[in-house]
Parts: structure tokens; C-alpha cells; sequence
């Protein structure tokens, strides 16, 4: 079957996806994701795989717009000793708290 009288319009892959995620995705998912974020920890993960699944969920939280809060919440996810180490660098980017984080790891 074909479709007559429609136009088409050149999307780009954000627009598609902004419009995905408003149809297609719930407030319960979007509460879940961010629900996740702020009980991520490193645990058993390894540190590759924690930035990851951090930079992941942070688009979830798009509200905290602050790098302090960031860095706070990602270091949140590691052992003390390893967090107040970080933190006694007081970074002030979340890359840089990422790249301190992977030398005291590596």
C-alpha cells in the first residue's frame, strides 16, 4: 500500500530520537533510569565499565547541569578510599575526575 500526499522531511538522528524517547519511553522508564544512576557503585564492574554505564545514565538526569554535582555523584560510586584520594585533587571536571579515577585504578 502507498501513502499518497505526504511530504517527506529530512530528520536528523537527534530529532528521530527525541521523538522516540517522548512516544515510546515512559515516565516509569525515565524513573527507573534515574533511579539507577543515583545507586550506581562501582562494585564488582571495572572501572571502564563503571564510566560507561555513569555516562550512560547521566542523560537521564539532564537537570543536574552543575560538574561539582557530577564529580560528587561519580565519586559516590567508589570505596571511600578511593573517592577522598580523587578528591583531595579537587578536580574540577567530571573528565578529569574520570582520567584520576583510572590511574589510581590502572
Amino acid at each position: 500500500m502507498q501513502v499518497q500526499h505526504i511530504e517527506e522531511k529530512s530528520v536528523t538522528w537527534r530529532e528521530f530520537k527525541k521523538y522516540f524517547e517522548k512516544k515510546y519511553l515512559t515516565k516509569r522508564y525515565y524513573d527507573k533510569k534515574m533511579k539507577e544512576f543515583f545507586e550506581l557503585k562501582l562494585g564488582s564492574m571495572t572501572i571502564d565499565e563503571y564510566e560507561r554505564r555513569f555516562l550512560e545514565l547521566l542523560k537521564y538526569v539532564s537537570f543536574i547541569k552543575d560538574e561539582t554535582v557530577k564529580i560528587q555523584r561519580y565519586l559516590s560510586g567508589f570505596p571511600s578510599f578511593i573517592s577522598e584520594n580523587i578528591q583531595y585533587d579537587d578536580p574540577k571536571t567530571l573528565e578529569n575526575t574520570i582520567r584520576r579515577s583510572k590511574c589510581l585504578y590502572d
